[in-house]
């Protein structure tokens, strides 16, 4: 360039010229200096060698320099150091290659502190189109980072309280179309499946009655109980609380709806174990009334029958064809009279006391019951010892355990032919002394795995399909075992099988001579007994037994009648066996009455039904002793005598 003021040649006019020209393109430069200081972002420009031309203040600025000093310095050590090649090398290209290029980096501001920027570089061309330079512009990007970490923070917590929900989250359009669904619920939604009813019911039609869909079209928060497909992890179906509440625009016009369900497939389990619960209270009640009646029309077929046979024997007849029917009579009465028990023991809900008791009657009562129950393909063998002794056990709860395995083991069998065997022997004696005897339920079923062996008995665990069991039977089984001071050990291999052994403590109880149907001699008397029964059947079999027997007998089929008889005479009379359940006066009542006259007076309770008296209660109300219609003639005659004996 020429300098302007070492020239050789002065003239006035030029200099005047000159200096116009000078004033008018400085005033040029400000003007542009200006425009380029109003651009609220950092901007800064290079020649086509890299090197600083110029930036405007909110270069300065940002930079935290001053503008006069940014010529003397290195522009990408004071930028961006650690990244000056970096930068330099995609200005290098751009002056070669021209157009333009944005990316993300940081610059160097007061404080030493690393500030994120976006660059946008772009060349500037000359009047005859050549590169001629480079423009930067600078975009803070710390408040958009800062908006996007907390976005993010926001976005994580409601993600994380979205797939925590145990229940389903979804979100459906105008048109019930499912638009997103939390994770629970999201392999329901793979496929071309895109509405809710097809998604979750797997049918083509809106549902009768869906509270989301009603939701829809009402405007209003619905709620209902909805069944819908389980995942592939899990069977059957789940019910689930469903709660649909309305998302509108500005106009108030329905949009979308939010759905939210939580699962009530076990709450809705229990409710059902209820409501069964209740119905077998129902038919425990009504199978108490059934027993009454039942064992009312038992007692004279029985009475009767064995009058006739005890007749026929003081006769010399035992051996005719008739004693041989009445026989088959009584044996068949029996059995009607075992039926009735086991229908009063399952229907019974009350806790029954653990009392010293032989096993194998009541084993055998619920092979009986099994094998109506059972498939016939399945054979049931049993080897049950009478001679094992007693064990102190709840009869209802060995009900449920031996139900629930044999139950299992059925289970375990299928449709195979299979083999189920239930024995009861009396073990070895262990170690410190205790006898034990063991119950054992053996199958030729599928086995169980040597893996889950040790978990078959937790709560709810359970291989079987949902419609098939809760996971709660071995559970129960354990707990009333080991309550009983009992242990239980499995032996099973898959395919060969399983066994199941239990192991009861032998009580400690005095041995007991069981009464056999063996001669009554000896059990009779002529005492004056009162009986007392609603049913005339049973007051006259009764009173006809005792006559058989020696006894003096006066019936009544009123307990007022009754008691009136033995105020007028209360010495009169010498023993009273009564009825419970009878009009005007139950036979507590009339026990009770009858000992305020005498209360030396020794009274028997006679009914069929006793589930609701503990021996607690018929000691307080003053019986002597209860025995179960339909009663024998031993039992009669023994419980009789012993009570007037006891007197």
């Amino acid at each position: 360039m020429v300098d302007r003021k070492t020239s050789k040649k002065s003239n006035p006019l030029f200099e005047e010229l000159l200096k116009d020209r000078t004033k008018g393109l400085e005033e040029l430069l400000r003007f542009e200096q200006d425009l380029i200081d109003a651009i609220p972002v950092p901007v800064f420009f290079q020649d086509a060698e890299c090197y600083y031309l110029g930036a405007n203040s909110a270069f300065a600025s940002f930079l935290g320099v001053d503008l006069e000093k940014l010529p003397e310095s290195d522009l990408y050590q004071l930028l961006c150091p650690g990244a000056e090649e970096k930068i330099r090398t995609i200005d290098l290209r751009l002056l070669t290659q021209g157009g333009y290029e944005s990316f993300e980096g940081t610059v160097q501001i007061p404080g030493n502190s690393q500030c994120p920027v976006s660059y946008h570089k772009s060349v500037i061309r000359g009047g005859d189109g050549r590169v001629v330079g480079l423009a930067t512009t600078l975009f803070d990007l710390t408040e958009q980072r800062r908006i996007q970490q907390k976005l993010q923070k926001e976005s994580a917590q409601k993600q994380a309280i979205l797939d925590g929900f145990p229940g389903m989250l979804a979100l459906l359009d105008r048109e019930a179309r499912v638009l997103w669904t939390n994770s629970n619920y999201q392999p329901l939604t793979s496929g071309n499946k895109a509405f809710c009813y097809e998604v979750f019911h797997g049918c083509q039609n809106r549902c009768e009655g869906c509270p989301v869909l009603k939701s829809l079209d009402t405007g209003k928060v619905e709620s209902g109980i909805v069944e819908i497909k389980s995942d592939s992890e899990s069977n059957g179906k789940k019910t689930l609380e469903v709660v649909g509440t309305p998302i509108k625009d500005t106009n108030g016009l329905v949009t979308s709806v939010f759905v939210m369900g939580r699962d009530v497939s076990s709450q809705v389990d229990l409710e059902q174990q209820l409501r069964h619960s209740q119905k077998m209270e129902a038919v425990g009640t009504l199978a108490g009334g059934i027993a009454h009646d039942f064992n009312n029309v038992l007692t004279p077929i029985m009475g009767y029958a064995e009058i006739m046979r005890l007749m026929a024997k003081r006769e010399g007849k035992e051996e005719s064809i008739s004693q041989q029917y009445v026989s088959e009579i009584l044996m068949a009465a029996k059995r009607a009279k075992n039926l009735v028990e086991q229908i009063l023991t399952f229907s019974r809900s009350r806790e029954q006391k653990e009392l010293p008791q032989y096993l194998h009657p009541i084993v055998k009562e619920v092979l009986k019951l099994m094998r109506v129950t059972l498939p016939a393909t399945i054979e049931i063998y049993q080897e049950i010892s009478a001679e094992c002794g007693k064990v102190s056990i709840d009869p209802v709860q060995l009900h449920q355990i031996l139900i629930n395995l044999c139950t299992n083991s059925a289970q375990a069998i299928g449709d195979e032919q299979g083999k189920l065997n239930v024995r009861l022997a009396k073990s070895e004696r262990t170690d410190d002394g205790q006898e034990w005897v063991e119950l054992s339920v053996a199958d030729s079923g599928c086995g169980i795995d040597q893996s889950i062996q040790q978990r078959i008995f937790d709560p709810y665990f359970t291989t079987k399909e949902k419609s098939q069991g809760t996971g709660m039977g071995l559970a129960m089984v354990h707990g009333i075992v080991s309550r009983w001071g009992g242990k239980i050990e499995l032996e099973s291999e898959p395919g060969q099988g399983s066994t199941f052994h239990l192991y009861f403590p032998l009580a400690e109880t005095e041995s007991q001579a069981v009464a056999g149907e063996g001669a009554i001699a000896g059990l009779g008397g002529n005492e004056h007994v009162l009986v007392v029964d609603d049913e005339e059947q049973v007051v006259k079999v009764t009173g006809e037994l005792l006559e058989t027997l020696g006894y003096k007998v006066t019936g009544c089929t009123s307990a007022r009648e009754a008691l009136l008889k033995f105020s007028n005479n209360p010495d009169e009379f010498d023993l009273m066996i009564t009825d419970l359940t009878m009009p005007y006066l139950t036979g507590m009542e009339l026990c009770g009455e009858a000992q305020k006259r005498r209360n030396d007076f020794p009274v028997i309770l006679c009914t069929g039904y006793s589930n609701k008296l503990s021996e607690e209660k018929l000691q307080a109300a003053g019986f002597s002793a209860c025995f179960i219609k339909p009663v024998s003639l031993q039992d009669i005659a023994t419980t009789v005598r012993t009570v007037l004996d006891n007197r």
